[in-house]
């Protein structure tokens, strides 16, 4: 119910800030342009309210420390069938391969 009155608070004083714009505008004062206390109150109200009420009090955290694998950093990250060209020999290697035939460039 309270995250509910939050976003409804965050809701309102954006439609009090456009107004105060628009009034703002109407008079010809948009250079004097501040954020009035009252909606920024209400800005930080409503903010505290959904943060408070829709995270912390859920409790809906989900363990980032727990893996289902126990893998080490060079077991997770190689990739046996990816093959890394080492300079432009090893790019061209498949090319030349093609168009003379089947002989290694690295000798």
């Amino acid at each position: 119910m309270l995250k509910v009155i939050g976003f409804l608070l965050l809701i309102h004083s954006a439609i009090s800030l456009i107004r105060y714009r628009k009034h703002l505008i109407y008079k010809d004062m948009a250079d004097q342009y501040h954020i009035p206390l009252d909606i920024l109150m209400e800005i930080i109200v409503g903010f505290a309210l959904n943060m408070f009420f829709g995270v912390i009090l859920d409790k809906k955290f989900a363990n980032i420390h727990q893996f289902p694998h126990k893998k080490t950093y060079d077991q997770a990250f190689q990739r046996p069938n990816f093959r890394q060209p080492s300079g432009r020999g090893g790019v061209l290697q498949s090319v030349v391969r093609d168009k003379i035939g089947n002989f290694d460039i690295k000798k």
